[in-house]
Order: structure tokens, then C-alpha cells, then sequence
């Protein structure tokens, strides 16, 4: 009997093994372990088994109700079935765990499900001009002191103050603007600077001496520093119900230290293309833009993220070619297949332009979810394809905003990255609070000034 028993269970084994490697079987071991659903979304598995097997095969959602002495909670999505298929159907907002058994005990699979509520904002497309300042000020190079005997000394480098280190503050005090390092070494003259800095994620104090300079005559400590960047983006949205906006799609960098801008404060202004200077294989274009500081398109910056920039604006925004708010659209219903940007390239003009979306790679987090291919032959005679001050045009596909222009491809302007809605919208503040891939923003560095 015992051998008997040992026997019968080596075969079971074989059995399910060999239904693991089945491709009915494969294809729901293949499911995602996530799943995000909108509100009255439905998604087929189709399940094609042997009449047998399909009998035996369980779908059911785990409801988070336990308590004998509640009602039981309505799940926040329900599974049918429909001939070979099973249909999940998000009801409400919540999560939920879908469990996928066989035989009703061994479990195949387990995938929680996210539903969310639909969402409508007003689509972007407007050039923007943005101007941030930086938390305390960047050093971006060396500058040397001449003294009295002509040598050149580097008094800050020699104690320790490294390319891309931030100044919060000298002396105790907090430093903005390269004007306030200059005022305080005025003030102290050759005695003690002590500097804190921010160095990637460490905080530290370094003692630095000013030097007399001669060429100058004023006391320095020989460093370039900068205080913010200027440049000119796209605004991706406005949601009409916080007031906040997303923009860009990606982080600011300063240009010369790559290291990212830790927001003081920042706006962002109409801007006004007046020409475009078209991309080529490896020499990215750009638009060429002034700032409109009357414009009814006004705004703070908040954060400076690696999905985009974010803030509020002080009047409502609208984009007169989609008068209608759009709905969102998430990376899951993102696909192959075309699309459109909007952009500008005149003036302030927003224009409607074919694309496609080449490749889809929804587990990316990097901004670069999508590869999108220009398709639209004016945009093709007048840019080259995607160029500098394009990052943050948004994406619609299917009647939703699934994202925004990011990266032009080095040697194929042609093409680029683009970012999804679900990274951009894990980004947003609360509302009470590739290798050869090149960033299709304009930033330049406001000047650096020598101290």
C-alpha cells in the first residue's frame, strides 16, 4: 500500500508538471503578480483547457471582510465567466487579491488588483519658460586666485569642497544666491568660512580661508557657483480640481555638475516659440523661445522630480483644441500603434501631431516606458522629430493622456522615450501638501559667478 501510495503521487507530479509547462498553464503563470484597473474597466483571461481541467479551475477574489458580526464588504472588483474566458471587472476604488486555483486547492496563481477611480484634467501642450532656483548654492567649478606672487592657489578645492557639492549655508547663514557668499566673505576677509554643504545625501561642515586675489582685489575662496537654471519646456496637464500642473516629464539637471535641482522656488511663465533650430543625427535640436510674463499662464514650482516638475498655477489653464476635459489613461491600456502629441512650434500656438508608439515596456519606471516614433510629415519638415523644449508634450492615445515626450534618440531624432501617466501621477504633491538618449529640454544654467 505504501508503495502503491509513493507511486501515485510521483505520477500526480509528473501530471502537474507537465501541465505547468502546457501553454494554458503558462499563460497564467505568466500573468502580472499587479494589475491597476480603472472604474468600469473590464480584462479577459482567456483560458482555453481541456473540458476536464476547466472544470476544476478556480478564479476567485479574496474578500477583506472576515468579521461574522459585519456586513460583508462589496469587493472592489468581480470576476465572471464567459465560455472559455474570465472576465474581471472593476466596480470601485480599492484592491483586491485575485486567486487562480486549480482543483480548488493548488494555488497557479496570485495577483493583486489596484482600481482606481477615472480621472479627467485638461491637456497640456503649451510652451512654457520655467526659472528655478536651487536650495542654497551649487559649485560647479574651480576658480583660481592670482595673489600678490602671481601663484594660483584654490583655497575651498584644497579643503575638501567638491564640483556638485550645495552650500546651504556659510557661517550659520543661509546662502540663496551667489551675491550672499560674496557679502558674507566681504564681511569676513581673509578670517574662518565655516561651509555646510550638502553632498549627495550627506550633510557636513568644511573650514575654508578666504585668499586676497589680485587681479579682483576682493578676498575669494576660488570656486564658480550657481544659484538656478533657466530653460523652456511643455506643459504635460492642469487638474482643474487641485490647480496643480505636471511638466516636462523628467528631472532638471544642472548641466555642467548632471546633479539634481533641489527646488528653493521656481515659476513657470507663458513662452513664445520664435523659431526651431531641427535635430539631426547626433546633434539634438531645440526650440528657440522668449518668456511672456503677461501671459494668463502663470505658476509656482514645488517639486523637481525625476518624472517631471510640479506646482499650482494662479488661473485656470485650457487648451483651445481640447476643449473637453481628457481622461487619463494608465500604462496598462497603453499599446503598439498610433497616437498623437501636442506641441508647440510657432508662437504660442498649440498643434496636433501623428505619432507612434513603437515599443511598450509598462514594468519601466525611468521615463523612458515608451518608445514614440514621429510620424507627422510637418512636424518632420520643421523639427527633424523630437527636439529640446519638446519634453513634457503629452501623449494621447484611444481618447486618453497615457504620457509624455521625454528623450530624443541620439542618432535617430526621429524617435525617443516617453514617460507614462502612472509615473508621473505617483509624482503629484497631495492634495493638502537609454544609452544614447538625449533629454529633450532646454535648460540652460543662469551664469556662474566666481567667489
Amino acid at each position: 500500500m505504501q508503495r502503491w501510495r509513493s507511486t501515485c503521487g510521483i505520477i500526480i507530479a509528473i501530471i502537474f508538471v507537465a501541465l505547468c509547462f502546457s501553454p494554458q498553464v503558462r499563460t497564467i503563470l505568466n500573468l502580472p503578480l499587479q494589475q491597476k484597473m480603472v472604474v468600469g474597466e473590464t480584462n479577459t483571461i482567456p483560458i482555453e483547457l481541456p473540458a476536464l481541467l476547466e472544470e476544476k479551475l478556480v478564479l476567485e477574489i479574496l474578500n477583506p471582510s472576515r468579521s461574522v458580526f459585519a456586513a460583508q464588504e462589496d469587493p472592489a472588483v468581480v470576476v465572471s465567466k464567459n465560455g472559455s474566458n474570465y472576465e474581471i471587472t472593476a466596480l470601485k476604488p480599492g484592491k483586491a487579491s485575485l486567486q487562480i486555483k486549480l482543483l480548488g486547492y493548488i494555488p497557479l496563481k496570485s495577483i493583486t488588483i489596484e482600481s482606481v477611480p477615472p480621472r479627467r484634467v485638461v491637456l497640456g501642450g503649451h510652451s512654457i519658460g520655467v526659472l528655478l532656483q536651487s536650495r542654497g548654492i551649487m559649485v560647479v567649478g574651480f576658480a583660481p586666485i592670482v595673489d600678490a606672487q602671481g601663484q594660483k592657489l584654490y583655497p575651498a578645492r584644497e579643503q575638501g569642497v567638491e564640483i556638485g557639492d550645495l552650500i546651504l549655508k556659510v557661517n550659520n547663514q543661509e546662502v540663496s544666491t551667489e551675491t550672499d557668499l560674496a557679502q558674507i566673505i566681504d564681511t569676513v576677509k581673509d578670517g574662518e568660512l565655516v561651509l555646510n554643504i550638502k553632498r549627495k545625501e550627506r550633510i557636513i561642515d568644511l573650514t575654508v580661508n578666504p585668499v586676497f586675489c589680485a587681479e579682483t582685489q576682493r578676498f575669494r575662496i576660488g570656486l564658480y557657483v550657481r544659484d538656478g537654471v533657466v530653460g523652456v519646456g511643455t506643459l504635460t496637464f492642469w487638474d482643474p480640481q487641485t490647480r496643480q500642473f505636471a511638466a516636462l516629464g523628467h528631472v532638471i539637471m544642472d548641466a555642467d555638475t548632471k546633479q539634481d535641482i533641489d527646488v528653493l522656488k521656481g515659476r513657470i511663465v507663458s513662452a513664445s516659440i520664435q523659431t526651431v533650430k531641427p535635430g539631426k543625427p547626433g546633434r539634438p535640436g531645440e526650440k528657440i523661445g522668449v518668456f511672456q510674463g503677461e501671459s494668463n499662464l502663470k505658476g509656482s514650482i514645488s517639486k523637481n522630480t525625476e518624472a517631471g516638475i510640479f506646482g499650482t498655477t494662479e488661473e485656470a489653464v485650457e487648451n483651445p483644441l481640447y476643449a473637453h476635459h481628457i481622461e487619463i489613461g494608465y500604462a496598462h491600456q497603453v499599446h503598439p500603434g498610433p497616437a498623437h502629441i501636442y506641441t508647440v512650434v510657432n508662437g504660442t500656438s498649440i498643434e496636433e501631431f501623428a505619432v507612434s508608439i513603437e515599443k511598450v515596456y509598462p514594468e519601466r519606471k525611468n521615463g523612458k516606458g515608451m518608445v514614440v516614433k514621429i510620424e507627422d510629415a510637418r512636424l518632420l519638415s520643421v523639427t527633424g522629430g523630437i527636439v529640446q523644449g519638446m519634453s513634457g508634450s503629452p501623449i494621447v492615445q484611444d481618447g486618453r493622456l497615457i504620457g509624455a515626450i521625454t528623450h530624443v534618440f541620439l542618432n535617430d531624432p526621429q524617435r525617443g522615450y516617453a514617460i507614462f501617466m502612472d509615473n508621473i501621477l505617483s509624482e503629484m504633491p497631495l492634495e493638502h501638501d537609454t544609452v544614447g538618449a538625449f533629454s529633450t529640454s532646454i535648460f540652460s544654467p543662469l551664469l556662474a559667478a566666481c567667489a
